[in-house]
């Protein structure tokens, strides 16, 4: 085992835990500013070394094997571990300090989120936040690599991180005031099958964070051809205003431009789908006195 230990390549077990967070060598690829046929080297000497077949593949899908999964499960923890050497370091003062990193997915609006941070930042003025405004994916890999110190996303929330529910988003779907489909009251789910849609980068039909909106998108057939996507809610929005397709908006945000005419509203107006925003933190990631802090008194002002 010391020998395993000793001459194993920790290059290559940060490439292979990429791979599988992309679930592509060739998005891994990019990520890695390197070849695919590089990444591919590299995964085969990982799996050489440890002796095991940690990726495999079937039809044009990339699927993990059993060891694949216990491998990267390691990997991950030992990646958050070593990145976050130097908040470990930090022997928090009674004036706290230090840098807290937040990853969030777009124009998220939450009072039980919004008065502890406040809060926060004014009893402890040297600690230092960055917001990262990311695809919810991207919110997850931060936290799961603890480049984040916590996070807020919707979807599916992986095993292993802790999730809280922080609030729920009613989403509508709707079009632009110039669009064929504005101003009619005759519509049905049959009349919107085939229009182009506008989505969010992280609303994947199938995808891996597959949330109601998009199951409702499934179950109606809408949006089969996706014509634009953002991470970020406004330009969904100006893409939708402009007329390039339709898409799903969260209510609150969407109902001030139908009320200046600029959107209108389609089906359905009942029982519309719902996006949970979760806070989201990995209890592997030793986090410092200040980031600590700051979780715990946003998690006490979260009801339930």
């Amino acid at each position: 085992m010391s020998d395993f230990a000793r001459n194993l390549d920790w290059n290559l077990l940060y490439t292979f835990m990429v791979v599988v967070q992309n679930e592509s060598m060739t998005k891994a690829a990019d990520e890695l500013l390197r070849s695919q046929p590089a990444v591919s080297l590299a995964i085969k000497r990982l799996e050489k070394s440890t002796g095991q077949r940690l990726l495999g593949r079937e039809g044009n899908r990339m699927t993990v094997t059993p060891a694949g999964q216990a491998l990267y499960a390691q990997a991950t923890e030992i990646y958050s571990a070593i990145s976050r050497l130097p908040l470990t370091f930090e022997k928090a003062p009674l004036s706290l300090t230090g840098r807290i990193t937040i990853a969030t997915i777009d124009h998220v609006e939450s009072r039980d989120f919004n008065a502890p941070l406040s809060a926060f930042f004014a009893k402890y003025p040297k600690v230092e936040l960055e917001i990262l405004v990311a695809t919810t994916a991207d919110v997850i890999r931060m936290v799961e690599r603890g480049s984040a110190t916590f996070g807020l996303c919707d979807g599916v929330i992986p095993r292993g991180l802790g999730a809280r529910e922080l609030m729920r988003e009613r989403f509508g779907l709707y079009c632009g005031a110039g669009h064929h489909l504005a101003g009619r009251t005759d519509l049905g789910p049959m009349d919107l099958r085939g229009e182009p849609f506008i989505g969010f980068t992280a609303d994947v039909l199938g995808g891996s964070h597959m949330g109601d909106v998009t199951a409702y998108r499934a179950r109606a057939s809408i949006g089969q051809y996706v014509r634009g996507q953002s991470s970020h809610v406004n330009e969904v929005r100006r893409m939708i205003e402009c007329g390039l397709g339709i898409g799903f908006l969260p209510t609150h945000l969407a109902e001030p431009f139908v009320a200046k005419g600029f959107l209108f509203r389609l089906p359905p107006y009942e029982k519309e789908p719902t996006a949970t925003v979760y806070l989201i933190s990995n209890p592997a990631v030793s986090l410092s006195g200040a980031e600590q802090r700051l979780l715990d008194q946003i998690l006490a002002a979260i009801p339930g």
